[in-house]
């Protein structure tokens, strides 16, 4: 299992390499008569730096929340801004190492998940949004539930049936998307209070950053015949997301 710190690493090494554009600037432009020039160029370490200084915030907030377990509210804004800031940075970075996407994305969906696990309080269940992708349901399955989940016969060959089981249950909402587009539309019509997305390591890292500072839980979906193909998912994973927000308490080992 990728560990969180992968991605911690990589983003401090982030951070790094924005102290260094901040030196290269200084010394490249300052000691030089360049007129207008030398003004742009204190003016754009000034941005880096402020930007910098946000990001270190918002990183020990980061590494405070994780080490406490706590969601530490001050830091809440810092917090969003590194992760959005720092993404792109982190997947060139863990491309000069050859580090995988796959790796990268799933360890930052677990120091999200981590995150997310940190905030304390209950939200109703009507106000939690189930996001699956469309490839759960079996490839030669002819009732399309993307258009209407009330298709589902729940015949048990794909886990379609087993969580419209569990939405019912507990009273959430859910959407199966067939794209990026579709679940956006869905969270601005819902106006959900928190998600549980079911996703690849890639979605769910596009769909996390779309929707900050919504908290969004992640589950990888297990993909035993390749990426957007019958993939399955850890039913009681799901659940046990559901229930961390529904009930308003920490559970353990939710995701895997």
């Amino acid at each position: 299992m990728t560990k969180k710190r992968l991605y911690l690493g990589l983003s401090a090494a982030s951070m790094l390499l924005l102290a260094g554009v901040i030196v290269y600037i200084w010394l490249t432009f300052s000691r030089q008569d360049l007129g207008v020039l030398r003004y742009i160029s204190f003016l754009a370490v000034c941005v880096v730096l402020l930007a910098l200084i946000v990001v270190v915030l918002g990183y020990a907030g980061i590494m405070f929340s994780l080490l406490a377990d706590k969601d530490i509210k001050i830091f809440k804004k810092p917090i969003t801004f590194t992760l959005s800031l720092l993404y792109p940075v982190v997947l060139w970075i863990g491309k000069l190492f050859r580090i995988t996407q796959d790796k990268i994305q799933r360890s930052f969906v677990e120091v999200n998940n981590q995150l997310v696990q940190a905030r304390q309080g209950q939200i109703p269940a009507d106000r939690l949004l189930i996001l699956l992708p469309h490839c759960l349901q079996v490839a030669d399955c002819a009732r399309r539930v993307t258009i209407d989940t009330n298709n589902c016969v729940r015949c048990g060959r794909c886990d379609i049936g087993r969580i419209l089981d569990l939405c019912n249950r507990y009273g959430t909402h859910l959407c199966i998307a067939t794209g990026g587009t579709i679940a956006r539309d869905a969270v601005k019509k819902l106006r959900p209070k928190a998600i549980v997305a079911v996703a690849c390591e890639r979605d769910l890292t596009s769909g996390i950053l779309d929707c900050i500072p919504l908290p969004v839980l992640g589950v990888t979906n297990e993909r035993p015949h390749g990426p957007c193909f019958n993939t399955q998912v850890n039913i009681e994973a799901v659940e046990k997301a559901i229930l961390f927000f529904t009930q308003g308490g920490k559970v353990n080992g939710i995701f895997t």
